[in-house]
């Protein structure tokens, strides 16, 4: 199994910054560093605005980063065996791709959310985000395209995999109300801010919603202002139903539901 992890709203962040993150997740995950790649941009393309990824070590990163000659880059940590990689990190802006958030791929280990609440913690309060997730699924592919619900990719039989994607600025011109109003659905691990406490849940905040229940989950208070909404996996297909009747999810989809249930005559 791969796990995955998305941070959206990332365009306060510049490369030095990324790259801060991106070196203190491989270190508290405890990951090999193999090589790196940036996205540099083609003079004379086929289209304005079109890039090329540049392969290189660390070192070579870095001193694109320095020189200010990168806006976006991936960091990977690769084994022969394993393709197209063991773990990377992803760093995306708004010139590449039309809105910024950061990816992240790695095998899935035990005590993740106790790592994601050390890695959350130690990052610099003046690091800013919106909104994050973690979640699995069987191969590092489809966690790496999960992040912005490309692909056809999807974790939940109850999910529509395109909705996200419309929610997403850059090409559809989305409202990104996961910024604060809605959540995309439910996950083991879910990185949220104050304005996500107050969505209202069968007439109370999802805050005193939490609260009521301890099946409902736990939130831990992050020192950049953000919290964790942890939540056992044997709770999440019920989370999810209810969130996702109350009309506060982005991807909920009971008729996707049902047409993967349904059998041919």
């Amino acid at each position: 199994m791969y796990s995955g992890i998305a941070l959206y709203n990332t365009e306060k962040l510049n490369s030095k910054n990324a790259l801060d993150l991106a070196e203190t997740f491989f270190k508290i995950f405890d990951l090999i560093i193999t090589s790196a790649g940036y996205y540099k941009k083609i003079e004379y393309g086929a289209y304005k605005g079109e890039h090329d990824i540049v392969m290189g070590s660390l070192s070579d990163l870095k001193k694109q980063i320095g020189e200010n000659n990168t806006i976006s880059f991936r960091i990977y940590s690769e084994k022969n065996d394993i393709k197209p990689w063991y773990a990377s990190f992803g760093y995306t802006t708004e010139q590449l791709l039309g809105f910024s958030y950061i990816d992240i791929q790695y095998p899935s280990i035990c005590n993740e959310s106790k790592l994601i609440t050390k890695y959350i913690n130690s990052l610099d309060p003046n690091i800013t985000f919106s909104y994050g997730i973690n979640y699995s699924c069987e191969k590092v592919n489809t966690a790496f395209y999960y992040a912005t619900d490309t692909n056809l990719s999807s974790i939940y039989l109850y999910e529509k995999t395109s909705l996200f994607e419309e929610e997403c600025p850059g090409r559809f011109k989305g409202k990104a109300r996961y910024k604060a109003s809605m959540l995309r659905m439910v996950y083991p691990v879910n990185i949220i801010n104050s304005n996500h406490l107050d969505i209202i849940i069968n007439n109370i905040t999802l805050k005193e919603w939490i609260f009521n229940n301890k099946k409902n989950g736990s939130i831990i208070k992050m020192k950049n202002n953000m919290w964790l909404w942890l939540v056992d996996s044997n709770q999440i297909d019920r989370i999810n139903k209810t969130l996702g009747e109350t009309g506060v999810l982005i991807s909920w989809s009971p008729l996707h539901l049902e047409k993967k249930k349904r059998k041919l005559p």
